[in-house]
């Protein structure tokens, strides 16, 4: 499973800004949206923390198959390796910068 980076539109492709009008504002009154965004958050969160899963995975795979002979080339294995390392070592940090967030907001004084 390999990832990939989408490309960046050119500003020509970014979609004009329309007027708010009291028609689309009724989402945000209602609170509709803030549950839309945290299912949206919650399925982003899942999928991220599959894919590195799913890295990890490869890699023990392709570590087994070089031991057992299965593969020859090294760096096949190598890569799948420093793929998971590099995914893991990310969500990692990710994983310290919202602690280290949630650590502030607890210690705020209102």
């Amino acid at each position: 499973m390999s990832i990939s980076i989408p490309p960046i539109m050119s500003p020509g492709m970014l979609n004009p800004i329309s007027q708010v009008t009291a028609g689309n504002n009724a989402a945000s009154q209602t609170g509709d949206g803030a549950q839309k965004a945290g299912t949206d958050f919650a399925k982003f969160l899942s999928d991220a923390l599959g894919q590195v899963n799913a890295l990890q995975v490869n890699a023990d795979n392709a570590s087994t198959q070089l031991a057992t002979g299965q593969i020859q080339d090294v760096s096949t294995a190598m890569v799948a390796l420093e793929k998971a390392n590099l995914s893991l070592s990310l969500t990692v940090q990710v994983r310290d910068k919202v602690l280290d967030a949630y650590h502030q907001i607890m210690t705020m004084q209102m």
